[in-house]
């Protein structure tokens, strides 16, 4: 039998035990209900869609355009963006340096692919996100 989740806090610095950093919520702590990691990155992600969950942004800090479907995005500080499932979408970062960016999703799942994505070699990464039911599309947002 499952364990129900437990309430807990993390101060600024702290993430969920086990997790990589900037994972504040996981798949693990709700229960598999959501996901949220604080990223500070000096870049985004290509296009993709995922077919599982909906995917939000908020930005606390720089600037990114998301581009989503048809749509173009410049989102600055304090900006929300939802990408609804099953919308091809991608990111990147406008600001000079880096932003700082809550990436959520509903239901969680993204703290375990990025974990599997970034540890696998190349040649494996198409297996990893189409085991989270992602897709990734060449090319670059115009």
């Amino acid at each position: 039998m499952k364990e129900a989740p437990k309430p807990y806090m993390l101060l600024a610095a702290e993430n969920v035990p086990g997790s990589a950093n900037g994972v504040k919520a996981s798949v693990g702590s709700t229960g598999g209900a959501f996901t949220l990691i604080e990223s500070c990155t000096a870049g985004g992600a290509p296009w993709h869609v995922h077919s599982r969950e909906d995917e939000y942004f908020y930005v606390v800090e720089g600037e990114i355009t998301v581009w989503c479907g048809q749509e173009t995005f410049q989102a600055s500080p304090r900006s929300f963006v939802f990408l609804p499932r099953g919308v091809p979408h991608a990111w990147d970062v406008k600001s000079a340096g880096k932003a700082t960016v809550l990436m959520m999703t509903v239901p969680a799942m993204l703290d375990e692919f990025l974990r599997e994505f970034h540890a696998a070699k190349p040649d494996q990464r198409d297996a990893v996100a189409q085991k989270y039911g992602l897709t990734f599309f060449p090319g670059r947002p115009e």
